[in-house]
């Protein structure tokens, strides 16, 4: 048992109760890859008592790395980054776990300073697979602790069990760039337009109506292309976002199309049918920019269609916390100690305490930091 600055108990998970084979069967359960990586990042959680954690892959053709799960903190999803930052590229240049005393003393860390899980102790270790390293798992302790070398194994066996299912899972994910790169050659040679698909952040599935829907975007884009210009070229960027899929197309043919009501030129009909199919059938929305001398720009963003791997998946509306539990972790996400909360909120510290220990008890948390962390996550405070 742990006991931290301000007296509150921590319970430091028993890496030998720890039963590997039971998660690692409930991680192969679903071969999705984000759920099966927020599975990941749970298991690691229940061994390492810790609050927060995030996993990337990496991409070694483009010298980056994916955010590809994350639980318990904003670590800038779906986003991707050098080969060298944060403690991702502490552990995949060492090629080694490695522990990080703090985290707020990295270099080219993601976190938000102001985060309760950006300070304190960080372990992450490297996922391999053929002699590669494919992955990073990252947890954050969110206070000052010291990670045993028995927890570190651990922690590092379980992160390796899994790296067949992410193989896996990731050749399994049907791509939405591959899809559209196909459609385009198909259409090339009817409509001489090139088209250039980019992929940007981890592929997730997406759902037929909305491959369909994009599918179709493209196309109408290409036609009317076709129709301003003797020859032109598409840019398409898939854009895997934590909210959903984002689909950029810039047309390079320079001559505007027709007016608002039809921006593209196609038919008011035709326009008319693409907003219903992506704004009011799947909940997205599509806007048309002309940029005289540049060419035409189509924006269509649609939320995620599996509420499990959508960045709000955990939250919930009704929160547990009574309004003076949610005052009291709000402020110590601020950093206040329980006498610094009872000043603000003119009540003894005894009282303070009551409160933490509620919340504690509600969120089902073994520390302050994790209760905390867990509130913001979860949308409660």
């Amino acid at each position: 048992m742990l006991v931290d600055e301000d007296g509150v108990h921590d319970l430091a998970p028993s890496v030998e109760s720890f039963q590997l084979d039971a998660a690692v069967a409930d991680i192969y359960g679903d071969l999705r890859v984000n759920p099966l990586l927020r599975r990941l990042l749970s298991h690691s959680q229940g061994l390492l008592g810790t609050p927060a954690g995030s996993v990337s892959l990496i991409d070694r053709a483009r010298g980056r790395y994916d955010k590809a799960a994350e639980i318990g903190i904003p670590c800038r999803l779906g986003q991707s980054f050098p080969l060298d930052e944060g403690a991702t590229g502490h552990a995949f240049n060492r090629r080694m776990p490695v522990v990080i005393e703090d985290y707020s003393h990295l270099g080219g860390g993601h976190l938000p300073g102001s985060h309760p899980a950006g300070h304190g102790a960080v372990a992450a270790v490297p996922m391999w697979w053929r002699d590669e390293i494919i992955g990073v798992n990252v947890a954050f302790a969110g206070r000052r602790r010291a990670f045993s070398t028995a927890e570190i194994d651990a922690f590092e066996l379980l992160t390796q069990s899994v790296a067949s299912a992410v193989v896996t899972a990731g050749r399994s994910v049907p791509s939405l760039a591959g899809l559209l790169r196909e459609h385009g050659r198909v259409e090339a040679g009817d409509t001489g337009v090139q088209t250039v698909v980019t992929e940007v952040g981890p592929a997730r599935p997406v759902s037929d109506g909305i491959a369909t829907a994009a599918t179709d975007l493209v196309s109408l884009v290409r036609r009317s292309a076709v129709q301003r210009a003797n020859a032109a070229r598409l840019h398409v960027a898939v854009v895997h976002r934590p909210e959903g899929l984002r689909l950029l197309v810039q047309d390079e043919s320079a001559e505007p199309a027709a007016g608002s009501a039809d921006p593209l030129g196609l038919g008011t009909k035709t326009w008319r049918d693409l907003l219903v199919v992506t704004g009011g059938g799947l909940g997205g929305a599509v806007d048309v920019e002309h940029v005289p001398g540049w060419g035409t720009f189509v924006r269509a963003d649609f939320p995620d269609p599996d509420p499990e791997t959508g960045p709000k998946a955990e939250r919930t509306g009704t929160s547990p916390l009574t309004p003076r539990e949610r005052e009291v972790v709000r402020l110590l996400a601020d950093g206040l100690s329980d006498r610094e909360v009872a000043g603000r909120l003119m009540i003894s510290p005894k009282t303070v305490e009551k409160h933490v220990g509620a919340a504690l008890r509600k969120t089902g948390t073994p520390s302050r930091t994790a209760a905390v962390v867990l509130a913001i996550d979860r949308g409660w405070v």
